[in-house]
């Protein structure tokens, strides 16, 4: 009995998880430490690396190796899904991290705004979970890209108007013709951008924050007074 259990494949792979997983651990936990400590952007993948995705492989592979289940079975399948989204997840948090968050500054990947890299990380992790959904669970994903452009019609017709405004604040946006710290003179407020998302511009002015929508900056002009820079002009009226 006991010799059937050394010689069996499943004993060697709950050895070997209940011995890489805590080591895993361990190694990762160090590695993240050292990551804080030099204020790296890697913190956030080596953290989803740490907490998730090694305790979701070590558990698949105990269920599926260890315990011998059928790649069909719905524990099976729904861990592997978890699995899969978090390696999904990893993958766009480490490009992020290491092209974008800790790109040099001048670079034209400081220069594009965060609201591109958030709306093409939406589209890739949409595109991958109905990837995993169809090849683990076998749906029909084309049904649903279908419905979903169809929908997209609809809904793009209904707000033409409202979405209009948003495409026209994000290809101002694409353009850059200020950043974060950049002084603007606009027809309702003069202060400096302290913050730029998808709706609006924020300008921290003398009375307080002053909001502006993207598409009213996009419609009009202004002033960015931050460039060209070295060039001031200052106004002292004395008596």
């Amino acid at each position: 009995m006991i010799a059937d259990i050394f010689t069996s494949s499943w004993f060697y792979w709950a050895v070997g998880i209940a011995i890489g997983l805590p080591i895993g651990l361990v190694a990762t936990t160090e590695w993240q430490h050292a990551l804080r400590r030099r204020q790296s952007f890697l913190v956030r993948p080596v953290t989803l690396l740490r907490n998730y995705l090694l305790p979701l492989g070590a558990l698949l592979l105990l269920l599926t190796e260890a315990r011998q289940m059928p790649a069909g079975a719905t524990s099976v399948r729904t861990v592997a899904t978890l699995f899969a989204f978090v390696v999904l997840v990893l993958l766009l948090s480490g490009v992020n991290a290491a092209l974008f968050q800790g790109a040099p500054e001048g670079t034209w990947r400081k220069r594009i705004p965060t609201i591109f890299v958030d709306v093409a990380r939406f589209v890739l992790i949409a595109v991958g979970l109905a990837l995993i959904f169809s090849y683990i669970w076998g749906a029909n994903v084309r049904g649903l890209f279908t419905a979903l452009g169809i929908t997209s019609i609809v809904i793009g017709l209904t707000l033409q108007n409202s979405v209009g405004h948003v495409i026209s604040g994000l290809l101002m946006l694409f353009e850059q013709p200020f950043q974060i710290g950049d002084w603007l003179d606009t027809a309702s407020a003069r202060g400096r951008v302290v913050e730029v998302n998808w709706r609006a511009v924020h300008l921290e002015t003398s009375t307080g924050l002053q909001i502006i929508p993207n598409a009213v900056l996009a419609g009009a002009s202004f002033a960015n007074l931050s460039r060209p820079e070295n060039k001031h002009k200052v106004k002292v009226t004395t008596i």
